[in-house]
């Protein structure tokens, strides 16, 4: 991922969604999503608040592609992303579970 068009798209293929619906969800228009994944448009600033908002995004990465900068596998990233996806109940049996390994 070498831009934020690269990991918007990105961020919409793992949650299997269509440009159109994806688009909705952010309030943008599907062109204009269209244009952000080839990295013809920057988004707004509001268009990240919504990423970030109902994917739980951390907008260093987004804008960034900060994980990089930190040696994170693309896979370690996306660890990361669903642990904060989980109740923290479960948060806590993850990490016994790394301790226990």
């Amino acid at each position: 991922m070498d831009n934020i068009g690269k990991r918007i798209k990105h961020i919409r293929k793992i949650n299997n969604m269509i440009q159109t619906e994806f688009a909705g969800l952010i309030g943008i228009g599907q062109g204009t999503l269209s244009e952000i994944e080839q990295g013809k448009l920057k988004p707004s600033i509001d268009t990240l608040y919504e990423l970030s908002k109902h994917f739980q995004i951390d907008l260093n990465w987004l804008v960034m592609g900060a994980f990089e900068c930190m040696n994170l596998k693309e896979y370690e990233y996306e660890l990361l992303r669903k642990t904060r996806e989980l109740d923290l109940d479960c948060q806590n049996e993850v990490a016994e579970f790394i301790e226990f390994k």
